[in-house]
């Protein structure tokens, strides 16, 4: 990067460095900051409008305790519109050229209607528009970036292609991205944990007849794919499952599901089992 580029992040690294420090300290900034109880979150709306009423619902919901700063792509202009979103909650307007003085007073990135596009290129470390920066600088700066995924509906694409997309969610996700449905992001800004009823536990010893081939990535007769591999499993394992046509996967005890896998399971109505030996 050249000096003109990296001269924005920097500032904003130092005015975070800044308001920790007067955080520590006790020792506000102005008058402005004393009466701000609320905590901020900063918005980054994409084109995306996929169960926008319950994300407006929502963050709706969350204006209770924040206060919203808010940047809208163009797409997002023109899919959703300010007015539309002012019409549910308040929020301050950010330009564009303003998003590195925005991300120094959040600790939280929301991307309420993320797009295949913008995750694509985040996947990719792109960033040649506004949210694919603001996702890029949220990462870097140690800011918590959370996606809502309902924009992106895999369940309703065909598999292979699912499949694809899928991976790119998969990457965006290990690379720090909490993702989550409409429905959840307040318990997800919240830190508020569910029960996921799509996913479960047996407590019994899963029994195989001998003549089923049991291994890794093999699908057993009793309508279930089974694994012996205790690696993560991801979302391609839910989509091989599908293609397959099953409808239950039984796991060894204590492999770990990721979130997006956990997801996809809810989406497609998969039921997630672990042995117990």
């Amino acid at each position: 990067m050249n000096q003109e580029t990296l001269r924005p992040i920097i500032e904003a690294v130092v005015r975070e460095v800044i308001r920790k420090m007067e955080k520590e300290t006790g020792i506000t900034g102005s008058q402005e900051e004393q009466k701000v109880q609320k905590g901020k979150l900063l918005l980054v709306f994409t084109g995306g409008t996929g169960n926008l009423d319950v994300v407006l619902a929502q963050l709706k919901t969350l204006s209770n305790k924040y206060c919203f700063d808010a940047i809208f792509t163009l797409a997002a202009e023109k899919a959703i519109g300010r007015k539309r979103v002012q019409q549910d909650i308040e929020l301050e307007n950010i330009l564009n050229e303003n998003l590195y003085d925005a991300l120094s007073k959040t600790n939280t990135v929301i991307f309420p209607t993320l797009t295949q596009n913008t995750a694509a290129k985040a996947a990719i470390g792109i960033r040649d528009s506004v949210a694919t920066e603001a996702l890029a600088c949220g990462l870097l700066l140690k800011k918590r970036v959370i996606a809502v995924t309902d924009s992106i509906p895999l369940k309703s694409m065909p598999a292979t292609y699912a499949r694809m997309v899928g991976e790119i969610l998969k990457r965006v996700e290990q690379l720090g991205v909490d993702m989550c449905k409409a429905e959840e992001l307040v318990d997800k800004v919240l830190y508020i944990k569910k029960d996921d009823n799509a996913v479960k536990t047996v407590s019994t010893c899963i029994e195989c007849e001998s003549e089923i081939s049991v291994g890794p990535d093999k699908p057993i007769q009793a309508n279930a794919f089974i694994l012996e591999d205790k690696a993560p499993v991801t979302a391609e394992v839910i989509y091989k499952a599908i293609s397959a046509g099953l409808k239950r996967i039984i796991l060894p005890p204590k492999t770990i599901v990721t979130p997006m896998a956990q997801d996809t399971a809810r989406d497609n109505k998969i039921i997630i089992e672990w042995a117990v030996k």
